[in-house]
């Protein structure tokens, strides 16, 4: 056990949200990592009835064509081979005339992903969609599980052989989830050796380096967000980006290459962004950031390169020129982005559509040229490929305005006000106002979301759970101009230290609240809420971290529960023996998440116990100076994230577990009682009466008990 300044007494949970926060607080641990090995690590199970949509439309280079120009779901190509689907079977053909296969050939033989010399491969039914990029095809199957075929080998994996897993710390199969498999499109974008270099927003290039980061983005049902997994990351869609124009825009359809996302509206309006959890600063562990711009002489082909700070923010949308329409011309959805070369600007764009004359194909260009060139291609195009040009539909922005106060211990801060008035959960730059005696100085906060390692069951800052991101504070150019002397005084003091500092902040966003620390103010927090619960931080309750989980609305949803005081005939039989089942099934549900919870919390113990004395031991010698590999960098802001992302997921594990074991003992007198009952009407009472009594309010009995600082229930 490592042990820190912050000593956790018996407190309400309003000290809750300073953990969050704070960076040097750790799991206690109570349970022993005993008990937690003899569970066993719980395996995810494929989620039911993934949606199938309908696929006539995407095959428009028709049966077994001679090339592949345009990637839609179930035709598409990378470097080497174009790819087609049929009958739920991959097939392929060489790219290169000179090279095998010269005709359409079952890939790997039997056309779906298998690997004999991997025990316990999950191997499909069938697949229904693909996807490919570099060296890379992506396959998902039937029921919505993804699978990687690699052609390069890298010191991550081998050349030319399926997997069915993938992420770290635990490599888990990935699956889409509720959100994302009513998608828009999806697609893989892999930056690695083939396209060699990154070109950041100050001009400075930076090698790839010795791995590769394979991105998976999918255009949600909304068009407005893209959500993404990232071979490095746990295996889930929990993380997002926003889209343009701060995610007003509503996409028609995506595609990706190289890091690199192309999309495209209804009236035909155009973006592009390169975006990875590398490049957009959330990665300090692997990676050096820096947000005051720089020269650095060093090449992208050099790998030194990629040691050198990369610079923040990253680059944001970029509109693309418009296509010029005239006669007969027409964009479609089907749309692509394709990596041939080195660099960011080695990206072509293509848009199928008909020319003016009305002939098929798609227009083409380099990512930073201005204008484009048609070129025709036997394409067959269903009516619904074709955009609806009058259609220039916005969204709903998620910007959304916070206030309140800092608090140090416990003790509201007189006299100023704070405010945030375009915070975005998704992800984005932000303004923050400071408010003193009637004066407002903005400065700007740069948040980029903080790594988490464990597999996320909810989407972070929607559900409750807040997410976590590491922020850094810009002071704009006369920021202070025209404030008074005594304002001035009090902002340099307090704020010009931590300009542009990486990462002085941490921040815990939900939709409802964010807390704000300075890493240096270890007994502060500013706590902003967005006026639906109270501001003081002595009104925080527990109930707020976990009011979205989807368990709270199924425990009390029709299926499973009567009516208090619900009287039941013979004619209700069936119904009730469903609604028994259907409990017994929830109770199965919430035993099988309070053990992966179990195992979350060893999960974070072992990396805590493996990473703290590591990171000590190399700050305190000479080994904080080698950088090559990358120790230096790895231990910069690796306690801060490791040990926030400790106290994060024992807040959260524990109020789950507690809340789920008191669900299924609720649960378990419901059976008891509708077993009674369904006992009784076939005994042939004519009727029973349920009992009065109304179910547990949950979130009101978890505000009703006590937490320590260390999220342990203490009373």
């Amino acid at each position: 056990m490592v042990f820190f300044k912050y000593r956790a007494h018996r407190a309400v949970l309003r000290g809750l949200p300073m953990l969050l926060l704070v960076s040097v607080c750790l799991s206690s641990c109570a349970t022993s990592e005993a008990l937690y090995l003899r569970l066993g690590a719980p395996e995810r199970e494929a989620p039911p009835d993934f949606p199938r949509p309908s696929y006539r439309d995407e095959d428009i280079h028709g049966d077994f064509p001679e090339a592949v120009y345009i990637k839609t779901r179930t035709q598409t190509f990378n470097t080497y081979q174009y790819y087609l689907i049929k009958d739920a079977l991959i097939w392929y053909k060489s790219i290169e005339s000179e090279k095998e296969p010269h005709d359409w050939t079952l890939f790997e033989k039997t056309g779906l992903p298998h690997n004999e010399r991997k025990p316990g491969f999950a191997k499909p039914r069938a697949i229904v969609e693909i996807s490919a990029d570099a060296d890379e095809l992506v396959a998902l199957s039937d029921d919505g599980g993804f699978y990687r075929f690699c052609f390069d080998k890298t010191i991550a994996h081998a050349s030319n052989v399926w997997l069915d897993k993938q992420g770290w710390p635990k490599e888990e199969q990935l699956f889409l989830d509720e959100r994302t498999s009513k998608n828009r499109a999806w697609a893989l974008g892999k930056r690695n050796n083939q396209v060699l270099y990154y070109e950041d927003p100050f001009g400075n290039q930076h090698h790839n380096g010795t791995m590769e980061i394979a991105t998976a983005y999918v255009l949600l049902e909304d068009g407005q967000e893209i959500c993404y997994a990232d071979t490095g990351l746990p295996s889930d869609f929990s993380r997002n980006y926003i889209g343009p124009e701060r995610g007003a825009f509503k996409a028609a359809s995506l595609s990706a290459s190289a890091s690199t996302l192309f999309v495209i509206n209804e009236a035909g309006e155009m973006y592009t962004r390169m975006a990875d959890f590398d490049i957009t600063g959330s990665d300090p562990m692997f990676f050096k950031y820096a947000y005051t711009p720089y020269t650095s002489d060093v090449p992208g082909t050099s790998y030194l390169s990629n040691l050198t700070e990369w610079a923040l923010p990253s680059e944001d949308w970029r509109a693309q020129p418009p296509i010029s329409l005239v006669g007969k011309a027409a964009l479609t959805r089907h749309i692509t982005i394709l990596q041939n070369g080195q660099g960011n600007g080695a990206r072509e764009l293509r848009v199928a559509g008909l020319d003016e004359q009305g002939v098929t194909g798609y227009w083409t260009k380099a990512i930073f040229d201005e204008s484009w060139a048609f070129r025709a291609a036997a394409l067959h195009f269903s009516d619904a490929a074709f955009l609806q040009a009058a259609n220039e539909e916005r969204g709903l922005s998620l910007d959304k305005r916070y206030s309140g106060y800092w608090w140090d211990s416990g003790i509201k801060e007189e006299g100023w006000e704070y405010e945030i008035p375009n915070f975005n959960i998704l992800e984005g730059d932000c303004d923050f106002r400071v408010t003193w005696r009637g004066e407002i100085c903005t400065l700007k906060l740069h948040p980029a979301e903080m790594w988490a390692y464990l597999t996320r069951d909810y989407v972070p800052g929607r559900t409750g759970s807040p997410k976590m991101f590491l922020v850094t504070l810009e002071i704009p150019n006369h920021a202070f101009d025209g404030l008074s002397e005594g304002f001035t005084q009090a902002l340099t003091a307090q704020y010009l230290k931590n300009d542009r500092k990486l990462f002085q902040y941490t921040v815990a966003a939900s939709s409802r609240f964010l807390l704000l620390r300075d890493t240096g103010r270890l007994d502060s927090v500013l706590f902003l809420t967005d006026g639906s619960i109270s501001n003081s931080l002595a009104e925080f309750r527990p109930s707020y971290l976990v009011e979205g989980f989807a368990e709270l609305p199924r425990y009390l949803s029709p299926e499973l529960a009567y009516a208090p005081g619900a009287v039941l005939t013979a004619d209700d039989k069936s119904e009730l023996a469903n609604k028994i089942e259907a409990n017994r099934l929830f109770r199965h549900v919430l035993k099988y998440q309070i053990r992966a919870l179990k195992w979350s919390e060893l999960t974070a113990f072992k990396i805590n116990f493996g990473y703290i004395p590591l990171h000590y031991i190399t700050r305190l010698t000479p080994l904080r100076f080698i950088d090559v590999p990358k120790i230096r960098t790895v231990t910069e802001f690796g306690d801060k994230i490791v040990l926030a992302n400790s106290a994060y997921n024992t807040v959260i594990a524990n109020l789950r577990i507690v809340l789920y074991e008191e669900m299924i003992k609720t649960v378990e007198t419901r059976i008891k009682s509708y077993r009674a009952s369904a006992k009784q009407l076939a005994k042939g009472a004519e009727s029973v009466l349920l009992p009065v009594a109304t179910p547990v309010p949950m979130l009101d009995y978890l505000d009703s008990l006590e937490f320590s600082l260390t999220g342990e229930l203490t009373k």
